[in-house]
């Protein structure tokens, strides 16, 4: 590992923390300068790992950076989740989904029957069965592109199922998980611990995503 992915890495880690502290805090101010900067460093991250240590059958790095900036906006929009950012907010993270689709579609992938696959459906079916459905019919008017965003992210856990990549597969699943804790605070009950865990799933889930994709 060079002393640039270490540098990259650490100051990933640090400023992740910091963002964590001030969700649990309530610091808007911290909160706002720290949650789009962590999404700068994952892209600062890829690119790191893709010109010094990604491996044969790594995607290109275009697709990634394009998820990763789609997912900035998608931040951005949903600090202040009025219903049109949260909309703007749903789009932007709806198409840096794609952009993982497109990026995974592009690995080398596994030799041999996909096994994740016969974790990744029953898993999926479960989670649509038990909240998502309560998510979209509690979604009124937006319940169109809540359904349609739905089906996307699970499109992307199948995907990274389907290559057979563990790792990848983990990454994209705890995405999976952290937009439906979104989904169900948002639109049918509040919790209070529900930002903190958002936040910290979707940042782990981007970091193993970009790891999966280039190591």
């Amino acid at each position: 590992m060079t002393t640039h992915l270490w540098v990259i890495s650490v100051a990933l880690g640090v400023t992740a923390l910091i963002n964590w502290g001030s969700v649990l805090r309530g610091d808007r101010v911290v909160e706002r300068i720290t949650k789009p900067l962590v999404v700068l460093l994952l892209m600062g991250l890829a690119w790191s790992l893709y010109w010094e240590g990604r491996v044969p059958g790594s995607p290109p790095l275009l697709p990634v950076l394009v998820a990763l900036a789609f997912c900035l906006v998608g931040d951005v929009a949903l600090l202040h989740a009025t219903e049109t950012r949260f909309l703007v907010g749903l789009g932007a993270f709806l198409v840096g989904h794609v952009a993982y689709v497109w990026a995974i579609l592009e690995t080398a992938g596994v030799d041999g029957f996909p096994w994740p696959l016969l974790v990744a459906v029953p898993a999926l079916v479960l989670l649509y069965a038990r909240v998502g459905r309560d998510i979209v019919r509690h979604s009124g008017p937006q319940k169109g592109p809540v359904f349609v965003y739905q089906l996307v992210l699970f499109a992307l856990v199948l995907t990274a199922a389907w290559k057979g990549d563990w790792l990848l597969l983990l990454g994209c699943a705890v995405f999976a998980a952290s937009d439906t804790v979104l989904g169900h605070d948002r639109f049918v009950h509040e919790r209070r611990w529900a930002p903190l865990t958002v936040i910290v799933t979707y940042h782990v889930a981007q970091t193993l995503i970009v790891v999966a994709l280039f190591r």
